[in-house]
């Protein structure tokens, strides 16, 4: 319990004065006073217990805030490195093989992902308390998932890109040779 320290208007003596409390007796002089308007003092110590009690629903919200924001960092930098790992797999293994399979699977369920994920991602955007200004609010509904979905593509395209080039460095995979020598033999026939 907090203690306030006032000076008694009889005798200039220090009374001590707990929150809230209106009726007080100075030890000094024995003055009963009746407190009915708050000293600057008990007023200066609610608002600071305010602006403590403001500042931690801040804090909480920016805490919940960056940890959604995880989150969709997280799904973009899957949406990236499994569109790089599909389009290898589609590359290396043309032959119709497991591999080839497993690299279309990938690439059906990001597509599936472009709709489904932003979505639920918009709407599990924390809700702001009233004591954040607006400026620091976080956007949800249609218009962010509509973001979220545009940036998750472009991000897939970026992956595809960073697939081909790392084809392209790697060389010509033993199936496109193999497709390349068999294209060679049949234009050799005719």
């Amino acid at each position: 319990m907090e203690i306030i320290a006032i000076k008694c208007p009889n005798c200039s003596g220090d009374i001590n004065l707990s929150p809230g409390q209106r009726m007080v007796r100075c030890p000094y002089c024995d003055s009963v006073l009746d407190i009915k308007a708050e000293p600057a003092e008990i007023a200066l110590e609610k608002t600071k217990k305010e602006f403590r009690n403001i500042e931690h629903i801040r804090f909480d919200y920016a805490k919940r805030v960056q940890h959604w924001k995880g989150l969709t960092y997280l799904y973009y930098g899957l949406v990236y490195l499994l569109t790089i790992i599909s389009f290898l797999l589609i590359d290396r293994c043309r032959d119709n093989s497991g591999g080839y399979d497993i690299g279309m699977i990938i690439i059906l369920l990001l597509l599936i992902s472009f709709l489904a994920i932003p979505g639920i991602f918009s709407y599990m955007v924390p809700v702001p308390p009233k004591e954040v200004e607006q400026p620091l609010r976080l956007k949800a509904g249609l218009p962010a998932a509509v973001r979220m979905a545009v940036t998750a593509l472009l991000l897939a395209l970026a992956g595809a890109f960073t697939a081909y080039i790392i084809t392209e460095i790697m060389g010509p995979s033993a199936a496109r040779l193999q497709q390349r020598a068999e294209i060679t033999v049949s234009e050799s026939e005719d």
